[in-house]
């Protein structure tokens, strides 16, 4: 069934519920989705720091 026949506002949203927009990520492996998410959580942190702080891992 695809979604957006149903809602035309789920065009360009994916159904794995990982982000508002499809980006591939629904082909990743917990293991990998993890480490994006924290990846992405550090690049955020140091560019609000100014990119000066190390990554941290919680």
């Amino acid at each position: 069934m695809m979604r957006v026949k149903e809602n035309p506002a789920d065009i360009g949203r994916c159904g794995c519920g990982r982000r508002e927009y499809c980006d591939g990520s629904h082909g990743l492996t917990e293991e990998q989705w993890q480490a994006l998410q924290a990846k992405e959580r550090a690049e955020a942190e140091a560019a609000q720091t100014g990119g000066d702080a190390e990554p941290r891992f919680d």
